[in-house]
């Protein structure tokens, strides 16, 4: 991969993490299963899920019940390649999340984790994610991930 290739490809796989937080943050379901391989796997404490269909009823669940807004804000993105068509990425995201009408008030960050991440370039040229880890740092007390 030349450095304008590898550049744009950067560029791709910042914008799938933009669009991960935004689809998430707005319940958007659909666009945000699209972002995965078929194969994915994505893992959230204990609780493992694997494939686009287990995937999109994972996030499903998100938007039943009491309306539940959330934030998630990501930082320090680093990216490696493997080859033209596999990178790893390591980010921290910032997690605000509550239940009713916003705005809130006195809010306390709800998780601050790790992100470590496998992306693949499929046959269409779109970077989607292969692999999500996400590793809990510090949590709010009583948190716990969705879906549990």
């Amino acid at each position: 991969m030349n450095r304008e290739q590898e550049q744009d490809a950067r560029r791709a796989i910042e914008q799938l993490n933009s669009d991960f937080n935004y689809h998430l943050d707005h319940n958007e379901v659909e666009p945000l299963v699209d972002l995965f391989t078929d194969d994915v796997y994505y893992a959230h404490a204990t609780r493992i899920t694997t494939g686009r269909d287990a995937l999109r009823e994972l996030f499903g669940k998100r938007s039943g019940g009491a309306p539940r807004v959330a934030r998630h804000l990501q930082t320090g993105l680093r990216i490696s390649f493997n080859s033209a068509h596999e990178a790893e990425g390591y980010s921290v995201v910032l997690t605000y999340a509550d239940n009713g009408t916003p705005p809130f008030q006195n809010v306390t960050p709800t998780l601050i984790a790790d992100f470590i991440d496998t992306y693949r370039r499929g046959p269409d040229g779109r970077w989607r994610i292969a692999r999500r880890e996400i590793i809990r740092m510090f949590e709010a007390p009583g948190t716990k991930p969705y879906g549990q």
